[in-house]
């Protein structure tokens, strides 16, 4: 019943430590909210959680350069034989470094998609895909509401009783789907790209079922207030998922509370498939 979530919870964080432990054990340098700049010669990866990671042009990194919550500045005269990857920041990597890998930029996990560059964004570009995508997570919210409406009026009734667990969890996925990604980046483009794009299509399906179980959520408790009476699902889920999706459109804290959103959505996806659904309590 509602123990298994926790069950998942469980796994995932000892999952995530064996694995931190691991990386910190296996990289030639690590830092954990402090800056670091490497200016010399490394046997191994370099791997910096919360802060920035510069390479200067005597680096010379024999593995991979990791930056989870901070960005990486690369110079011209630097080298790294494997990948360069940030994760909730940027990477700047000139044309003339050594990069024998790949070099992946994801600035919010709420889109998993690499960054774009700075040369190439506009404001208008940007707000015209904010509004596709907003569009496209309507469309998907709302058909997993006619498509499932019990279950996820049993998430979103659930999601008071779970309280902080459920972005606990978020977090958790989150930082598991960060690892997988770094990992499957080593495993060569035969059978890492096959397993990034596998990793793409489960985190936005999971997404999408906590989004539509949290729009379910704030949109029968928002419309509640103006009718006495329940109304359908899809519309709960629709006006919701529209609220949701405005704060995405907020100046300056937009991004982040929209990459919140999208942690609490994970975490609500897992207590959705974690838990069984009582038919007889629920209606749609």
């Amino acid at each position: 019943m509602a123990r298994r979530p926790l069950d998942f919870l469980s796994l995932f964080i000892f999952s995530l430590l064996c694995l931190l432990a691991e990386v910190s054990a296996a990289s030639g340098r690590t830092a954990v909210l402090t800056d670091l700049t490497v200016d010399e010669p490394l046997d191994g990866d370099v791997v910096v959680f919360g802060a920035d990671l510069v390479l200067g042009p005597g680096a010379r990194v024999d593995g991979d350069a990791v930056v989870i919550g901070g960005d990486i500045r690369v110079a011209e005269e630097a080298e790294v034989t494997r990948h360069v990857v940030s994760v909730l920041g940027n990477a700047e990597v000139p044309d003339a470094a050594k990069i024998g890998g790949k070099v992946l930029s994801l600035e919010s996990l709420a889109t998993l998609m690499p960054a774009s560059s700075a040369r190439d964004a506009s404001l208008r570009g940007d707000l015209s895909m904010h509004i596709l995508t907003a569009g496209g997570w309507l469309l998907v919210t709302t058909a997993l509401a006619f498509g499932f409406p019990v279950r996820m009026r049993y998430g979103a009734w659930s999601l008071p009783r779970l309280g902080v667990r459920i972005p606990a969890m978020g977090i958790m996925v989150g930082l598991t789907v960060i690892a997988s990604l770094i990992a499957a980046l080593g495993l060569g483009p035969a059978i890492g790209v096959p397993m990034v794009a596998a990793l793409m299509i489960v985190s936005f399906a999971a997404k999408s079922i906590g989004l539509t179980v949290l729009g379910c959520w704030v949109g029968s408790t928002v419309l509640r207030r103006w009718f006495h009476h329940p109304l359908p699902i899809s519309l709960d889920v629709f006006v919701g998922v529209l609220l949701l999706l405005a704060l995405r459109f907020l100046p300056v804290a937009g991004e982040t509370l929209w990459t919140l959103i999208s942690l609490v959505a994970l975490g609500a996806s897992i207590a959705v498939i974690g838990v069984s659904v009582d038919t007889g309590r629920v209606e749609a």
